[in-house]
């Protein structure tokens, strides 16, 4: 439970006091990759944390029930932010989108548009990492 409220917390601050991370284009276009790079994070640990039979069994239901609405958000989300990845130019590379909001952020052309709708995405992101903590606290 307190690592879920310590994941809560950083994805909630947007990492403000982190550097810009090599590869993105701004503060925004960092902090999305943060959310989305911690919100995996918890994804994995949670499906196996299910799997291995950690949680009892009064409250396993609604935990799976609160991982696959965040599962779910965090797939909206990540479309958003990158897209469907393509090949990149690198050995086993991929790329988002050109048309992403990090494609187009790289590029200089993202819109006032794009950047609401990732963020739209990442507030649902929040909400359900906040149900999932809920439903591992037995809430």
């Amino acid at each position: 439970m307190k690592l879920a409220s310590a994941v809560l917390l950083l994805l909630l601050c947007g990492c403000a006091a982190h550097p810009i991370h090599p590869g993105t284009a701004n503060a925004f276009d960092s902090g999305a990759y943060d959310t989305l790079s911690v919100t995996d994070s918890v994804i994995q640990s949670t499906k196996a944390d299910l799997a291995a039979g950690k949680f009892p069994t009064s409250i396993a239901g609604n935990v799976k029930s609160a991982l696959n609405a965040l599962i779910a958000a965090y797939d909206t989300a990540d479309l958003a932010y990158c897209g469907v990845p393509v090949a990149g130019t690198g050995t086993g590379s991929l790329q988002c989108t050109a048309s992403s909001y990090h494609g187009a952020a790289m590029a200089g052309t993202a819109t006032a548009t794009q950047q609401a709708t990732l963020t739209a995405s990442l507030n649902q992101v929040n909400a359900a990492t906040s149900q999932l903590s809920a439903a591992k606290a037995g809430n």
